[in-house]
């Protein structure tokens, strides 16, 4: 019989069949380490405040105290990173303190309970810190960033839907049932102050002992709407669609919700 001997080395299909399927690799590997910091710095900023608002929830409801989430954050353009407080209110005061101090902006010096306190007194803090300092917050809230979504069972009347809601129930056509009724159209929905670096967003969070949690402005003022909500933005790339906003409840539900999902 006689043999036949094939040429050693690839045909030109296959080669091209090799390039191409390199090419596809690079490009998903190139747009996966794009994304990647994004995720990373969200990761300090949304996550990590979801994670304290947790604790001080648990610390809230395991010892029987009355524990408040205090922020103090720069708009997207200010420099400073965004910090937190978490104190125990002892004498259940607080913001009888920042009503007192409404330019605080060091929780844990500026403010001092009033009376009943005794003079000298000062609020236990359990933790403090910053976030990623290339995470600030999205100016026009995450409704700027996902625009108004007419989730079904959001667009009809609320109340006799959803037994979280306290205080307006009409939706806010952003966040999925059951949170149909949280606020979506600012930086902090539960803050006062424009973001400049001489009028931060600045709020408050307080868990009670029994599970319920009130919002309060950084003068002191209580929210009308009986949850709220703050969106993050990483600066440096990857545009709104990389925000994620957490959503907290009256009832001290705790959510973190992407753009980009």
């Amino acid at each position: 019989m006689k043999r036949t001997h094939r040429n050693a080395g690839f045909s030109l299909v296959e080669m091209s069949t090799a390039v191409g399927i390199v090419a596809i690799l690079a490009a998903l590997s190139y747009a996966a380490l794009e994304v990647l910091p994004q995720r990373t710095r969200l990761t300090g900023g949304a996550l990590e405040f979801s994670a304290v608002l947790s604790s001080a929830r648990s610390h809230a409801y395991g010892r029987n105290e009355r524990v408040a989430v205090l922020l103090n954050a720069d708009g997207p353009n200010a420099g400073q990173p965004i910090r937190y407080w978490v104190l125990v209110d002892s004498w259940s005061n607080l913001q009888e303190a920042m009503k007192s101090t409404p330019g605080w902006q060091d929780a844990s010096v500026n403010l001092t309970p009033p009376p009943p306190a005794a003079s000298g007194s000062a609020y236990r803090l359990i933790d403090s810190g910053h976030f990623n300092p290339s995470v600030r917050v999205l100016a026009g809230g995450y409704k700027a960033a996902v625009g108004s979504v007419a989730h079904p069972g959001c667009t009809g009347p609320l109340g006799s839907k959803i037994g979280l809601a306290q205080g307006p129930t009409t939706g806010s056509d952003t966040f999925p049932p059951p949170f149909c009724f949280v606020p979506n159209d600012k930086p902090c929905t539960f803050c006062s102050g424009d973001g400049s670096a001489l009028n931060p967003f600045r709020g408050a969070v307080f868990f009670e002992p029994d599970g319920t949690v009130v919002f309060y402005d950084g003068a002191g003022n209580a929210s009308v709407d009986g949850a709220g909500s703050i969106t993050f933005l990483p600066v440096g790339g990857g545009g709104i669609r990389t925000s994620q906003a957490v959503v907290i409840t009256n009832t001290g539900i705790v959510r973190t919700f992407s753009a980009s999902r």
